[in-house]
């Protein structure tokens, strides 16, 4: 449709044509009808508005004003440099017709979904000045819930969190939820992602803005997991409504209402938003911030081993390396494998050329347990950082510890030494590498992921040329009667698949003299295990036969040559293992504080730790206790401060300057009411 004003052809509509009465000249009523009788100034035609009121009105403008709004109008309502004022005066038709006429007029109501378009086409392009766009997303909310009230229900569409205004709540969110809560379906999770971003009490940290796509796609995926199809909320008995305050000055304020819940701000979906929300951007925070100091690393494998498991898909590339030689070593191998640890450090691209250190070695461990594989030695578990010689990978089955357990580390001290015993005849029997690891885990009662990995860990130490040295200093700690305990444990791993080598007596006269006591006494303690009695018949027993007894003198049988070896009565050794659970409860009181009866004062705390690098034993101490939770309340570490003797400000600054001097991360972060732990800070410091 192109309208003829003098001059000017007008293409479009959507504008009032008439003419305007002399009694409202001067008032704030019809200021959107052009008057065709009015003068207009076509020659000097003002396009920048000069003269113009804050809330113009055509009958009110100068002539000149008039020829550029005219010619603006003419020009298809398009030009950018457009005086914002005659926007508005265009504007102005717009609300009048949607606002007044459509409340009466069925061919006004039809109009609605043309003017929904020309308002969003307005403001792309004078959404910049703020005004403007204030009052154009305001009366685009009002738009839709009149659209929806005339069936239109199908146009709503999750907003993008993207380019959708937090504050108001946008109304086609509103809407959508309303409409979904109405009908009892589920929220699906585009609609959650959109609900989640946009909530006016949810407020997301960094990495949901600086990583937008890695953060919907976790969100949606673990949104999925969590929920199946979605939420289903409850509908409220508050209803969607909004109040619009017109831009023109003759119009009042109008209240649009339907009858859909407003349910944005249900209790319960909000707990399960704001806590899917907290996960996601805690889970991408260390991948966050290592592309908010280098941008250009996004796609390399030092960033995707910071992704969290459900986006590694996305790295492809980057991780074909590592996934051909998971798959081309493991395969479909259930049991630890043994490979060269130099073909693993030349998959990672280390901070400093040539040197692959504690930070790559961590970096590494956390990619490969995004994929699903362990690897041994891990410094996390207090291994040495990969270099030289085997290594170990295997599939992890069960959640693994982030650092190593009190209990864990007595494990591997003492398998340390029953490898060395086992491997000292050059074959490890079956038997024996189900003892080494069976005793220990059930009695240290280790997790299932630190018995999975123990078992790794005996792989690569009878892979290694498992040596003593390194021992002694630990050792040293035991009393005599602890010394014994560990002594007659060794002595039934030798035994337990029922002969004693040579080298294997040889051995545990090694570790007898490591342990302080008479290398001699080997042979003592093997001829108690052999001569012990055996256990009470549990079923009726034959002793003698009926018949005629035999004459003269029973001939002993003759008793077989000398091997070197000493044959063990299998069932009284497997009998004898049962009483050295102590060993294992023992050894572990190595590595754990003694316990306070009566509690010393905070002075006098007692700290065996292992330490780390730049922190004393107290703040080594507390690094280490609060890695043990991702999450820590304020009155919590406090109480943990006043137990060590520390102050919570200088103990976080203290630990935290150690972290950021070793990794670039901060271990604990302050986020408002809570305390986080840096997983990635975590991995490497406490290694």
């Amino acid at each position: 449709m192109t309208i003829q004003i003098g001059r000017y052809a007008v293409p479009g509509g959507m504008i009032y044509v008439g003419p305007v009465p002399r009694h409202v000249w001067g008032t704030d009523e019809m200021p959107e009808s052009i008057d065709p009788a009015l003068k207009v100034n076509y020659a000097n035609p003002d396009r920048v508005g000069h003269g113009m009121s804050y809330w113009p009105a055509y009958h009110a403008i100068s002539p000149a004003n008039r020829g550029g709004y005219l010619s603006w109008l003419a020009g298809g309502r398009k030009a950018p440099d457009a005086y914002i004022g005659y926007v508005f005066l265009f504007f102005y038709g717009l609300e009048r017709r949607v606002l007044i006429d459509a409340s009466s007029d069925s061919s006004a109501r039809a109009d609605l979904r043309r003017i929904y378009a020309e308002v969003l086409r307005l403001q792309r392009l004078y959404g910049g000045n703020r005004s403007f766009n204030g009052y154009a997303t305001k009366f685009q909310q009002c738009l839709e819930l009149m659209l929806t009230a005339e069936g239109e229900s199908s146009s709503v569409t999750p907003p993008d969190p993207a380019t959708a205004v937090r504050y108001p709540t946008p109304v086609a969110l509103q809407l959508g939820l309303g409409m979904l809560a109405r009908d009892g379906q589920p929220v699906p999770a585009e609609w959650a992602l959109s609900w989640a971003l946009l909530h006016p009490e949810i407020y997301p940290r960094t990495p949901a803005a600086r990583c937008p796509e890695e953060f919907r796609k976790l969100f949606q995926e673990r949104y999925r997991r969590r929920h199946g199809v979605g939420l289903r909320i409850r509908p409220s008995k508050q209803l969607v409504s909004l109040s619009y305050r017109p831009a023109s000055g003759g119009l009042g304020t109008t209240q649009v209402g339907l009858d859909v819940p407003d349910v944005v701000a249900e209790p319960a979906a909000t707990r399960e938003l704001a806590d899917l929300v907290d996960e996601c951007t805690a889970a991408l925070d260390a991948y966050s911030r290592l592309i908010g100091k280098q941008p250009d690393v996004a796609n390399s494998l030092a960033a995707a081993a910071l992704l969290p498991a459900e986006l590694l898909s996305t790295s492809g590339e980057a991780l074909r390396p590592v996934r051909e030689l998971i798959d081309r070593t493991l395969g479909d191998a259930e049991a630890p494998v043994v490979v060269p640890a130099a073909d693993l450090v030349a998959l990672w691209p280390a901070r400093t050329p040539g040197k692959f250190g504690k930070v790559d070695a961590v970096g590494l461990a956390q990619l490969l347990e995004r994929l699903g594989v362990g690897v041994e030695p891990d410094v996390r578990m207090g291994g040495p950082v990969l270099s030289s010689g085997p290594a170990v990978l295997f599939r992890l089955g069960q959640e693994q510890p982030a650092v190593a357990s009190h209990e864990y580390a007595a494990a591997t001290t003492l398998l340390h030494l029953a490898a060395v015993v086992s491997a000292a005849d050059d074959e490890v029997s079956e038997a024996e590498r189900a003892h080494l690891t069976g005793h220990l885990e059930t009695g240290l009662h280790l997790s299932a992921g630190e018995r999975q990995r123990l078992s790794a860990h005996l792989t690569l130490l009878l892979a290694s040329e498992t040596k003593l040295t390194g021992l002694k200093k630990r050792l040293s700690v035991l009393t005599a009667a602890q010394r014994g305990h560990v002594a007659d444990f060794l002595t039934m791993v030798a035994a337990i698949d029922g002969h004693i080598s040579p080298g294997e007596v040889k051995t545990l006269r090694k570790i007898y003299t490591l342990l302080e006591l008479d290398p001699e006494s080997v042979y003592g303690r093997l001829h108690v295990s052999a001569a012990a009695k055996p256990a009470p018949a549990t079923e009726p027993v034959t002793i003698g036969t009926p018949g005629p007894k035999p004459t003269g003198y029973l001939i002993p049988q003759p008793q077989p040559a000398a091997t070197g070896q000493l044959v063990l009565d299998r069932e009284l050794v497997e009998a004898r293992l049962a009483e050295t659970a102590a060993v294992s409860a023992l050894l572990a009181d190595i590595f754990v504080d003694e316990a306070d009866d009566p509690a010393p004062p905070p002075a006098a705390v007692a700290i065996d730790v292992p330490s780390v690098r730049g922190l004393d034993a107290a703040h080594s101490t507390f690094a280490r206790r609060v890695a043990d939770s991702p999450r820590w309340t304020r009155s919590d570490l406090e109480a943990l401060c006043d137990e060590l003797g520390l102050m919570l400000e200088g103990a976080l600054d203290s630990v935290n300057e150690a972290a950021l001097d070793a990794v670039d991360e901060p271990l604990v972060e302050d986020d408002h009411d809570e305390f986080r732990i840096n997983d990635y800070a975590r991995g490497a410091l406490l290694a």
